[in-house]
């Protein structure tokens, strides 16, 4: 549920590079983080938040766009940081299926406030 997910986000975040390719790219507010060291790096500095998710929409993506099979999720809802008024906030990511495995993982992940233009 993403209720779930969210909450592993928010309070669990030492956790969430695992989900991440190795050379996985995460844009974050406009700062570019390449691999999974620099990503982990990122969302350690992150304060406490508390989420709400209110859409999810998934996508599959063309076999031939990424050389294997992949879903774009994208995600909107509000966030709230320790301190901070809530913000609007819009995600997107894709899922790469792993060869020969049941596992997918994020290869790239864009995260971004929508109210702070």
């Amino acid at each position: 549920s993403s209720g779930i997910n969210a909450e592993y986000g928010d309070k669990q975040r030492h956790g969430l590079t695992n989900l991440y390719l190795p050379d996985a790219v995460l844009t974050w507010n406009s700062n570019v983080c390449k691999g999974k060291a620099e990503i982990s790096n990122l969302l350690a500095t992150l304060p406490i938040s508390s989420c709400s998710v209110y859409s999810v929409d998934a996508q599959p993506i063309q076999e031939k766009a990424f050389n294997n099979k992949s879903v774009m999720i994208c995600i909107t809802g509000t966030i709230r940081f320790t301190s901070f008024p809530e913000k609007e906030f819009a995600q997107t990511f894709i899922l790469h299926k792993i060869p020969d495995t049941n596992t997918m993982k994020i290869s790239y992940d864009n995260f971004r406030f929508m109210n702070d233009l």
